[in-house]
């Protein structure tokens, strides 16, 4: 057997035929970030940079927000009067589109529909799409089943959106 050199493998073929196998060169490349996306199975480090860049902007959106709420803080009515029976209750900002749901299915029998069938079905198909349609395309126009769908989820916001816009403007005192 011959002798093998510092950084090369002993291979089979070699042996047999009283040769070393050349060494791998080491180091052949130094990632940058300029070729870090050269390939995909490299890329550049999670710590330190990016922890800091998050960081930095959480802590600008919470400056922001605290200047807001000084701005322009949220009004407070005076306390609640147990003797007044004008008021009308109404719910949040972000229940309207139930509400509006609501007015939809009246009546005691239509409310479980309205209040539980028809957003649970729409909460499971949003969960369902992606096990829906695996096309591997991005094009909307190659996808018409997530496309429709998307379309559909757009126009079942805006129509939520403009309802509980108008039921604002057209009762603004409840």
């Amino acid at each position: 057997m011959t002798d093998i050199k510092y950084g090369q493998t002993e291979t089979r073929d070699n042996v047999a035929q009283g040769r070393a196998a050349p060494a791998k060169p080491k180091d052949a490349e130094v990632i940058t970030e300029e070729n870090v996306f050269d390939r995909p199975d490299e890329t550049m480090g999670f710590f330190p940079g990016q922890i800091v860049r998050d960081a930095v902007v959480s802590c600008l959106l919470l400056i922001a927000c605290a200047v807001l709420s000084y701005a322009a803080p949220a009004p407070l009515a005076g306390p609640a009067d147990p003797a007044t029976v004008d008021y009308v209750p109404r719910p949040e900002w972000f229940f309207f589109f139930y509400e509006q749901m609501l007015m939809f299915f009246p009546g005691y029998a239509l409310i479980a529909f309205g209040a539980v069938v028809i957003p649970g079905v729409f909460v499971v198909l949003l969960f369902a799409l992606p096990w829906l349609d695996r096309t591997p395309v991005h094009s909307p126009v190659r996808r018409p089943f997530m496309t429709i769908i998307g379309v559909l989820v757009i126009v079942i916001v805006l129509l939520n959106m403009l309802l509980a816009v108008s039921r604002i403007i057209n009762f603004p005192g409840q």
